[in-house]
């Protein structure tokens, strides 16, 4: 560019010293229009030089922004043998494969604030399920098409260094109780047992030494109207509050080990359903207290295991609603469950090596038994059960990123309707249904 624009300066200086006299008219316009070429030649280079500039910047830019996001992910492959019984009929559905993707992304906006979230994809192999699910909560966790659906999108900000807001949707899946089966570490704040699925809300946690509590409120449902909007009048519909409190620390045992106790107390208002009339009704409302303690290298040995406590309180408002109760697409006159119902999960893995390991989980649920659970993560949806539960499994580590998984689970059901709030009358019926599946899973982390 330099050696240009002085050839230029050259030339239009050597015209201003060309008396007009000793130069024809002829000569004179050649001269302008070789400074004309070459004026056009010079803008010419300057334009490339300044465009591959801006290409710079713009690569420049747009890596640095990729550099903010630390990306990290999961692809989970399961092949599974299931039968059983449903409604006194035999079933049999052998080597069915599906899949699962986690894409998480983390990104440190400065020292006060930092996003997390997470893309998740549930499907079978050579298409989407016929068994999808409408509810938010389970996007992308239900078995259903390859499309990716944000399973966590929240915000943490620092108001103080003890004192943390975070607002979004919350980090509420794969919870403790699932750590061990899934050979991870904590993924959630929240017990599986009481709740798994995505969550919108805000939670503020204050942090002591020893003790670390939680407040929350979210949204399960809120009405809106699919012409007007926000506009629309909720025709005296409540929406579904959540409001939730935690606490959590260890026990303090010389030689135990690594240690965790939570203590969750939740309360739900606005529990909805189909109305008789159309539309939406209010059936109730729900009050939970969970217990939850884990310890790993238990008293220094390869023992791992953990036990989950769970007490629903329903308060139905004697409405009387419609729902699917069956899951076959029928809807039926339903009511808010009845009575109280609880459910207890206990699990233990035993380390044999590093990369071997052997575990065995159980869980039971009273007939009246309903959480916010929906562990859609195996068929089974296993900690929503009415029943008894055993799963079997053992794990091989092939290094430090993947994993192969072996197992056999056994779901005997004692009552219908596991995971839904609401029965004919309020009461579930009993069955005599179960469920077998014995399968293998290929996971692998980056």
């Amino acid at each position: 560019m330099k050696k240009v624009l002085s050839v230029v300066v050259c030339s239009m200086m050597s015209i201003s010293v060309s008396s007009a006299k000793d130069l024809s008219k002829k000569e004179l316009l050649q001269k302008i229009q070789q400074l004309q070429q070459k004026l056009e030649s010079f803008q010419k280079d300057t334009q490339e030089q300044l465009d591959e500039l801006y290409d710079r910047a713009d690569e420049n830019e747009f890596q640095a922004g990729l550099n903010k996001i630390k990306w990290s992910g999961e692809l989970e492959t399961t092949v599974g043998n299931y039968s059983g019984q449903r409604d006194g009929e035999h079933f049999s559905n052998t080597n069915k494969w599906n899949m699962s993707l986690k894409l998480n992304m983390e990104s440190k906006i400065n020292d006060k604030t930092k996003f997390t979230g997470r893309l998740m994809m549930t499907k079978a192999w050579s298409g989407g399920s016929v068994v999808q699910s409408e509810y938010d909560s389970v996007q992308g966790r239900a078995d259903s098409t390859s499309a990716l659906f944000v399973e966590r999108a929240y915000v943490d900000y620092k108001i103080t260094p003890n004192l943390i807001v975070t607002i979004g949707r919350q980090p509420s899946s794969d919870g403790p109780g699932m750590n061990l089966k899934y050979d991870t570490p904590r993924k959630s704040t929240y017990p599986a047992l009481l709740f798994n699925g995505a969550a919108d809300g805000i939670v503020f946690t204050y942090k002591a030494s020893k003790l670390t509590t939680r407040l929350a409120y979210g949204k399960g449902y809120q009405y809106n109207d699919a012409y007007y909007g926000w506009t629309a009048d909720n025709n005296g519909l409540d929406d579904l509050d959540v409001y939730g409190a935690f606490a959590e620390g260890s026990l303090p045992i010389d030689g135990m080990g690594r240690n965790l106790l939570i203590f969750s107390a939740v309360r739900s208002t606005g529990f909805v359903a189909g109305s008789t009339t159309g539309g939406m009704t209010n059936i109730g409302d729900y009050s939970h207290l969970g217990l939850y303690f884990e310890n790993y290298n238990a008293f220094g040995t390869k023992l791992n295991y953990f036990v989950s406590l769970a007490y629903a309180h329903p308060q139905s408002n004697g409405v009387v609603g419609m729902g699917d109760y069956d899951g076959n697409g029928t809807y039926e006159p339903i009511k808010l469950l009845a009575k109280n119902g609880y459910a207890y999960q206990i699990g233990a893995r035993y380390d044999v090596k590093n990369n071997f390991k052997l575990g065995y989980e159980f869980n039971h649920g009273s007939r009246y038994w309903f959480s916010f659970s929906s562990n859609l993560v195996d068929p089974s949806n296993k900690l929503a059960t009415r029943g008894d539960v055993h799963d079997f499994y053992a794990i091989y580590n092939l290094d430090l990123y993947q994993y192969i998984r072996v197992g056999y689970l056994y779901v005997d059901y004692d009552y219908k309707g596991s995971g839904t709030y609401y029965a004919p009358d309020g009461t579930p019926e009993a069955t005599d249904d179960y469920y077998r599946d014995i399968y293998a899973t290929y996971d692998l982390r980056f």
